[in-house]
């Protein structure tokens, strides 16, 4: 995980020189409302906006995909439902209505946790907003003393008046590079629009925004909850560098783990040497951003006992490691033969998730508690895995990835159970993304879940050194 722990370097060093810009996606806009019982409810906002913008138009709110990722937004995927149906024949009054729900929805959020939090971090002056809502403007403004300054793109606005936003001492800035839902102003309310969008703002920008431009394109980039489609992250990526996203020598980009279209992330491993996917939701990296901003560790999460006593499993007094085996579905009898040959190699406990998990356990805590305290994680690749575009495995490596940035040792044991050896299975989703350092750990090979001779004795040794580090 070295690349993971440089990168986390690199961007704590930007946050202390004032260098990052954080673009704001609508993954990011968790918001509370009324439940219609005077309780609070947390629901994704833009969900609200696609639901009741297809109850507008007449069109099954049931239909609305909660975000798939990749699969562009809940937004524009009601947009282009309502076009799809033809229940609206004028584009712009579509455009309009979608406004004017925004800012309707807007109205009746009682809180955005997530912005709030990252309002109230002193490390920005320039946020950029994908989303049309004034959400974060509102958040920036309830702090005492901030002031914000706004801007915003759209085509269809007089291309002969600046768009730019200057610096201006005591003032936080938000710009809008797809409209923005206030009076006077253009949206982009599908996918077409925002691609309109980025092609005009790189032809218009250098003319009606370059102050706006070069600070883009002279600061490392922090995506938030932007979950960009394929052709979206790179059309974006592009306007907001001045060279060609290859260069070695440009600015950072970092991304939060939302952002899972497996074509984005392999293009991005391929052409892209200073472009980060960090293993964390929006919600942990703000969690992380505010341990970087005071310059503290954050501490593990969670308290397990039952964790911490099965971690104390001994033979002859010297304490045995224990290893987290994580598979797809697919791969259940592989992954018992591997569970099996861990014991075999003196791995005093294996958690394998039909051994460990008993009626009545609440599984998702257990499982989180024993990534976080177990001594190693062995993520199970394979061809049937790298396919799954979605499984509860992702998350476990997920959570695997974020807690080997604290341990200061091997803890993450890729091993592949394919035919082909590891490194020559072409893995797209694997290799790519959060588990993009897995292709660069030493690989181990188990066809079919057999662990051949040198592979077990790895294992023993590796299990005997840990122990004996550990008596020592």
């Amino acid at each position: 995980m070295d690349s993971l722990l440089t990168s986390r370097e690199s961007l704590a060093l930007a946050l202390g020189q004032r260098g990052v810009v954080p673009v704001i996606g609508p993954e990011m806009l968790e918001v509370e409302v009324d439940d219609g019982t005077g309780r609070r409810r947390g629901v994704p906002f833009y969900r609200l906006v696609a639901e009741e913008l297809l109850r507008t138009y007449g069109c099954s709110p049931a239909e609305v995909p909660a975000g798939a990722k990749g699969g562009g937004w809940p937004l524009h995927q009601a947009v282009a439902q309502v076009l799809a149906e033809r229940r609206e024949s004028s584009t712009e009054r579509l455009r309009r209505c979608v406004s004017a729900t925004i800012k309707r929805l807007a109205a009746q959020v009682l809180a955005a946790p997530l912005l709030d939090r990252l309002a109230r971090l002193d490390a920005f002056d320039l946020y950029v907003c994908l989303t049309p809502d004034e959400l974060l403007v509102e958040a920036l403004r309830r702090l005492p003393g901030r002031e914000v300054d706004i801007g915003a793109f759209a085509p269809t606005a007089d291309s002969s008046q600046p768009v730019d936003i200057l610096p201006r001492a005591g003032a936080v800035r938000v710009f809008f590079p797809l409209g923005r839902s206030a009076p006077g102003h253009h949206l982009a309310i599908h996918e077409e629009d925002a691609l309109e969008y980025f092609y005009q703002f790189q032809e218009y920008g250098p003319r009606r925004a370059p102050s706006l431009l070069a600070e883009l394109r002279s600061r490392d980039l922090l995506l938030l909850g932007c979950n960009l489609p394929d052709w979206l992250g790179r059309a974006f990526l592009r306007v907001a560098n001045e060279k060609r996203l290859s260069w070695p020598e440009k600015k950072m980009e970092f991304f939060a783990a939302d952002t899972q279209d497996a074509l984005l992330n392999s293009f991005l491993a391929r052409f892209n040497p200073n472009a980060c996917v960090f293993p964390w939701s929006p919600q942990e990296f703000i969690g992380e951003l505010e341990a970087l901003c005071v310059g503290v560790a954050r501490p593990p999460a969670g308290n397990a006992p039952a964790l911490a006593a099965a971690a104390a499993a001994t033979v002859a007094g010297v304490r045995q490691p224990t290893v987290f085996v994580s598979y797809a579905s697919e791969d259940r009898e592989a992954a018992r033969r591997l569970a099996d040959a861990l014991l075999q190699a003196g791995f005093g406990d294996v958690w394998f998730d039909q051994h460990k998990l008993v009626a009545g356990d609440d599984w998702s805590d257990r499982i989180e508690e024993a990534i976080e305290h177990c001594d190693f994680f062995m993520p199970v690749l394979s061809h049937q895995a790298d396919r799954r575009r979605e499984g509860v495995f992702w998350e476990e490596w997920r959570k695997a990835v974020v807690r080997a940035m604290r341990v200061n040792d091997s803890f993450v044991l890729p091993v592949g159970i394919d035919d082909t050896a590891p490194d020559r299975s072409g893995y797209e989703r694997i290799f790519s993304g959060f588990t993009c350092d897995f292709r660069r750990i030493h690989l181990l090979h188990a066809p079919q879940g057999r662990l051949p001779a040198e592979g077990l004795q790895a294992l023993r040794e590796r299990s005997e050194r840990f122990a004996q580090a550990r008596h020592d």
